[in-house]
């Protein structure tokens, strides 16, 4: 090699050492940034509480790695054993280069991946939790922190797409009580202008594989028939599960449709429902529960009911119509 080749390799080499040790001091000044961004913002609004052992940020991939991640509002306690932010590498360079305010106001999207999340309200003892939960993110960053740590309005639309692995989720004192899913998806969202995700956003979910505990009250009123299809009462088997809520024009009210498939049937929920704290004494109004797709077994049942008790079920052209009302935790047929 002569003596200009050998410059050239060297001129490489150092650059390329630059290049590295640059990558690096990036990364552990985006972490300072984002630690700080935190600090910040759970200062101003002294309600939410935000906790982790270890922040990484890693060199080259632009993964912001959470552990053991606590978040506190409240009554309201979410858990997480990591927290991995999926970003592009141009957007953690942002952190860096323009100062976090810069970098969250030109993040439009990301993923993460949740392992072990869980959520817990302290006050109702409802529980939701799972094994995994990937979520894709779309909107501007900035704006979705503001607006879920501060009572600000969201100056974008958000959107938020998840899926995961072995749901559990847990509602005492109302009808679900308890159940499981093996799969699961959800897609969240909520247009510029409104201030709550949850309570002023679309939202639709599906699960697959359910396992369903219902009241001890429900268990031993309908234990019979239950039993009777060959299920345990405090575990009664589902296909699939599909929920979908669009919010209405009155203040917490949501317009509501779900489909719960089995083997003997599929049945539908329609209806409003007025939220209350806690959840269970929501208020149900139009609500209206429709049972099609009759297996054999299940059309023999019903014949052999309505023989044995004098009754004709409200039916139309689809199938068993019945008109509902009361509260989540309890719902009555309408007289």
């Amino acid at each position: 090699m002569n003596k200009k080749g050998k410059y050239w390799l060297v001129g490489f080499i150092i650059l390329a050492l630059t290049l590295t040790a640059y990558h690096f001091y990036a990364a552990s000044q985006a972490e300072q940034q984002i630690a700080q961004l935190i600090e910040q913002q759970t200062a101003q609004t002294g309600s939410i509480s935000v906790q982790y052992s270890d922040i990484d940020v890693t060199p080259f991939t632009g993964k912001v790695i959470f552990t053991d991640v606590t978040i506190i509002l409240g009554n309201h306690i979410e858990r997480a054993k990591q927290l991995t932010v999926d970003l592009a590498y141009l957007d953690v360079l942002k952190f860096y280069l323009g100062g976090t305010n810069y970098a969250l106001e030109h993040l439009y999207q990301a993923k993460a991946l949740l392992v072990k999340p869980s959520y817990v309200n302290k006050s109702t003892l409802q529980q939701i939790s799972a094994d995994s939960l990937h979520m894709d993110f779309q909107g501007e960053m900035r704006d979705a922190i503001r607006a879920a740590v501060g009572d600000t309005a969201f100056g974008h639309d958000q959107q938020i797409t998840a899926k995961g692995s072995n749901l559990n989720l847990q509602l005492p004192k109302t009808l679900i009580t308890k159940f499981k899913a093996q799969q699961f998806n959800y897609t969240g969202a909520v247009t510029a202008g409104n201030k709550k995700f949850w309570q002023q956003g679309t939202h639709s979910l599906s699960m697959d594989s359910l396992t369903w505990t219902p009241l001890k009250s429900f268990q031993e009123k309908y234990g019979f028939f239950l039993q009777g299809f060959g299920y345990k009462t405090d575990g009664i088997p589902f296909h699939s599960l599909s929920f979908r809520s669009n919010p209405q024009p009155q203040p917490n009210t949501f317009q509501v449709h779900s489909e719960l498939k089995s083997e003997l049937a599929l049945i539908s929920a329609d209806g409003s429902v007025k939220l209350q704290e806690p959840m269970g004494s929501s208020k149900l109004e139009g609500a209206k529960i429709t049972i099609t797709d009759f297996s054999p077994s299940f059309k023999r049942v019903l014949a052999n009911i309505e023989k044995l008790l004098s009754i004709s079920l409200p039916r139309n052209d689809q199938g068993i119509v019945i008109q509902v009302e009361g509260t989540v935790a309890n719902p009555k047929i309408a007289q």
